[in-house]
């Protein structure tokens, strides 16, 4: 990945991954037990060649076996993406009838910041499929062949919220919280409201073309069995049944999974029974996932092997895990290669948080692989890492990358209270470029919190200067600005 900066894009990922999120809390409030069906959908961060053959819902229920697919949307509609001339890239492509498509409305506040509503709207596949006659195929979205087009279920949602007041043939009326009436035509679509229901602005369907909402199952209904899909002709299924059976299976289920791990006829399965292994303490999964990231059968079964071992941070072989995680961000064959910044990524905050082992990766020649390393430290850093860090930034041999990534994490990871008096002691007992760079990296800090620190210490009228350019203070170099800023500096062609 070249990490080309593309802020919209990066807009719709946060903006799924917040829907998955939030219908993954309303699944576990229910008394459901999901866990993420497709990996890294309740993440926004945005691999390059993520693999994307084995089209699956987000959400699977391990009790239940519901699965759900996740909609995000900035104006609530019930709307899919299509490619009619293309079957394996129809809306309901990897989706049963039972699956769940739930649909999640999220606005943006006056800070920028994207917010999931508090509720999630459901529908049946089957219900959207036997309606697909009634729904309105957009434009293609590109002029490729075959190119992908919305694919809309006429709605009514309400712009404000209020009660239903009553309900007529063929319309009903609200009163908003305002005072005001609203009478709405139904117009073919079915009514989701009744009179003195309470109504939520822009979030809820009070009508549309499917015949009825859905809802989730009862947690103690008729238990699901993943075994009975161990030898479906489906790969769905097969995927489904050993990713369930790494979190709910016992002893006996090993020499199954094993099976399938060797034999099935899909690659993708194959990799994630290996993952089940492991999940039940089976090393044969971790040698399985070694194998796919030496000598991968298919290319992305290395990325997908990676990412997968980033999921074990509480699990008894974390350890093993993070050592061929480190293995893999260390092989010089993969340099500039995408999975060894998965690699480094898996081993940080969003992964194993064993932060010791990116210690030797913060001077990597490759500069996406050094921003991974940097990113990956997270506030959790214990302070014995950070005097290592600390120990980086002054030790007079180190490389300049080395100092300034070792810097930049103290300055912007870790809680100013584990690193601000530890700079300022070692401040008093180092010499010239050291003491450069100590002030260079408490300088890079918020000043208000670190303030406290600096009382008597002789450091705030060396620090002032610093203080002048740090993001809290000067627009320049704001997070929020400063690529627009650069972005729109270069749109000038030099005569």
């Amino acid at each position: 990945m070249g990490l080309k900066i593309d802020s919209s894009f990066l807009k719709f990922v946060t903006m799924g991954a917040l829907g998955t999120r939030k219908v993954q809390e309303l699944m576990t409030r229910a008394g459901l037990q999901p866990i993420e069906l497709e990996r890294y959908s309740r993440s926004n961060k945005i691999w390059s060649t993520k693999v994307k053959r084995l089209r699956l819902p987000d959400l699977l229920c391990v009790r239940t076996g519901l699965r759900v697919e996740v909609k995000s949307k900035s104006k609530l509609t019930i709307k899919m993406s299509d490619s009619p001339s293309n079957p394996a890239r129809r809306w309901n492509e990897g989706l049963a009838d039972r699956d769940m498509i739930a649909f999640v409305h999220i606005q943006e506040d006056s800070a920028g910041r994207l917010i999931a509503a508090d509720n999630a709207e459901f529908f049946w596949v089957e219900d959207l499929r036997t309606t697909e006659g009634q729904s309105k195929l957009g434009p293609p979205k590109s002029a490729a062949e075959g190119a992908e087009r919305d694919r809309e279920w006429p709605s009514t949602v309400a712009a404000k919220s209020g009660v239903v007041e009553t309900v007529t043939d063929g319309r009903f009326a609200v009163r908003t919280n305002e005072g005001r009436s609203q009478t709405y035509r139904l117009n073919g679509k079915s009514l989701y409201v009744e009179a003195g229901s309470s109504i939520v602005a822009n979030s809820q369907f009070l009508a549309g073309i499917p015949r009825r909402k859905a809802s989730f199952p009862p947690p103690d209904g008729s238990q699901w069995n993943p075994r009975l899909l161990l030898t479906s002709d489906s790969q769905i299924d097969r995927y489904v049944a050993v990713k369930s059976l790494g979190f709910t299976g016992i002893a006996s289920d090993i020499p199954d999974i094993a099976s399938i791990a060797a034999n099935d006829a899909d690659e993708r399965v194959k990799l994630e029974a290996a993952v089940a292994l492991l999940r039940l303490n089976d090393r044969n999964g971790l040698e399985i996932l070694r194998a796919a990231i030496e000598h991968p059968t298919v290319d992305y079964l290395r990325m997908e092997a990676i990412l997968a071992l980033a999921e074990f941070r509480d699990h008894m072989l974390a350890p093993q895990c993070a050592e061929l995680l480190a293995e893999t961000a260390s092989k010089e064959a993969l340099l500039g290669d995408e999975s060894r910044q998965a690699a480094i990524w898996g081993l940080g905050k969003d992964g194993l948080r064993s932060y010791r082992k990116l210690l030797s990766l913060l001077d990597t020649t490759d500069d996406n692989e050094l921003i991974h390393a940097v990113n990956a430290f997270g506030s959790d850093t214990d302070v014995a890492l950070v005097d290592d860090l600390i120990d980086a930034v002054i030790r007079g041999n180190s490389s300049a990358r080395l100092r300034s990534s070792a810097s930049f994490i103290l300055a912007r990871s870790i809680p100013p209270a584990n690193v601000v008096p530890r700079l300022v002691a070692r401040y008093n007992t180092s010499h010239g470029e050291a003491k450069n760079w100590i002030l260079a990296t408490l300088g890079q800090m918020d000043p208000t919190p670190t303030a406290q620190w600096l009382t008597n210490s002789g450091l705030e009228a060396l620090l002032a200067p610093f203080y002048l350019t740090a993001p809290e203070t000067n627009w320049t170099r704001s997070a929020e600005l400063i690529d627009s800023l650069t972005f729109v500096r270069k749109q000038t062609v030099e005569t």
